[in-house]
């Protein structure tokens, strides 16, 4: 029998190593509803099947699954309480004992000399997650994919009259990954190559850029391994071999993104991409209220950065830059410009500029596996 086939209302014991658990259990329980209409959605299932342990959690609109390794007694399945995260990270390393009694819902947490007992909720009541379809999927590896929301999913706006506006686009042309994102006054392109193609995907959909950035965390730095996405219906499947996260898809028109790239500059530099960052993230602190700019000037072989307000004071720096075209000037929100440069993975980088009041363009110098460009509109200011 597959695991996630429940054996519902039957003693369940297993023992676990408090160390999996506990990693398994934060990657799981963000997932859990905070404010559910359903009490059960607070919860985290636990399901156990020979020597494995599966945890499941949703808000019916992003679910995570995660498996791990365990010595299981009696297989069963019971819907833990979502704090069980913080009672297993203050246990102290070692093995952990679990014995559910699903009469009266409770469940008994042993170690060494200590016991622990919780009131959960019967695994009959939790929805189950759908099941990702058996074909019509990319394959890619997962610190590709982690590096493609890293470099897209910060841009997505958090205004949730404007759907469209919170998710990415993903696009699949060519064997060839690319994720949109803009919340309307910049926009954040990333691409790489895929593995593999698996029959016929969609070719285009709109992710939710939580359930994204979820992805990405789950994935973590171990860059080894690959990951399978797929679509089923109005579903996004994002699985490794131990985890899996479900999104609900956003319906509607992603905003004509290619029009908005542009394709001629009036000025360009190029310089060192740290020396920039450090420069922006330091005159952010002065300019760090809404409202407040950043001033670049770009001439000859420098780049200026300024920022000033009348009751902190001011601050202006120069980076070396090699410059093409007109002088400029031109202010930003000096955390667009921050996001920006921190996902440009090369020492140098490139800046077009198409005018004071027209959108730029940002992206690495250098050719690499994968493209990153990033679009900001600058700010009016007297």
């Amino acid at each position: 029998m597959p695991l996630g086939q429940r054996k519902e209302n039957r003693p369940m014991r297993f023992k676990v190593a408090q160390d999996d658990l506990a990693s398994a259990l934060q990657s799981v329980q963000r997932a859990a509803a905070s404010r559910p209409a359903v009490p059960v959605l607070a919860g985290i299932l636990v399901e156990t099947q020979q020597e494995r342990l599966a945890l499941t959690a949703t808000d019916q609109e992003i679910g995570t699954r995660v498996v791990l390794p365990a010595t299981v007694a009696e297989e069963g399945a019971f819907v833990f309480p979502s704090r069980l995260g913080d009672i297993v990270r203050k246990i102290p390393f070692g093995e952990i004992a679990f014995e559910v009694d699903p009469g009266a819902n409770t469940a008994t947490i042993s170690w060494e000399r200590s016991r622990f007992v919780i009131h959960g909720y019967p695994a009959s009541e939790f929805p189950r997650l759908p099941e990702p379809p058996v074909g019509n999927s990319v394959t890619l590896p997962k610190g590709q994919l982690r590096r493609l929301i890293q470099q897209t999913g910060f841009a997505v706006s958090h205004d949730e009259s404007r759907p469209v506006f919170t998710g990415v686009l993903v696009v699949l042309a060519d064997r060839t990954l690319r994720l949109v994102a803009t919340d309307g006054f910049r926009l954040a392109l990333a691409e790489g190559s895929v593995d593999s193609v698996e029959g016929t995907p969609r070719s285009e959909v709109i992710v939710p850029g939580r359930a994204l950035l979820e992805v990405a965390r789950i994935l973590g730095d171990d860059g080894d391994g690959t990951v399978r996405v797929s679509v089923a219906e109005n579903r996004a499947f994002f699985e490794t071999a131990r985890e899996r996260v479900v999104s609900r898809l956003i319906e509607g028109q992603f905003p004509p993104y290619k029009q908005v790239i542009p394709q001629q500059f009036v000025t360009r530099l190029t310089c060192t991409t740290v020396e920039f960052l450090q420069s922006c993230e330091r005159a952010s602190l002065i300019a760090h209220e809404v409202g407040q700019a950043v001033r670049l000037h770009v001439a000859g072989t420098e780049l200026v950065i300024c920022a000033s307000k009348p009751e902190l004071g001011n601050v202006r720096e120069e980076i070396p830059a090699e410059t093409q075209g007109d002088s400029l000037e031109i202010a930003f929100n000096p955390r667009y410009l921050i996001d920006g440069l921190r996902c440009i993975p090369t020492e140098r980088m490139v800046y077009e500029f198409t005018g004071p009041l027209s959108p730029s363009c940002m992206r690495p110098s250098e050719a690499e596996s994968g493209s990153f460009l990033y679009i900001i509109l600058p700010m009016r200011v007297s």
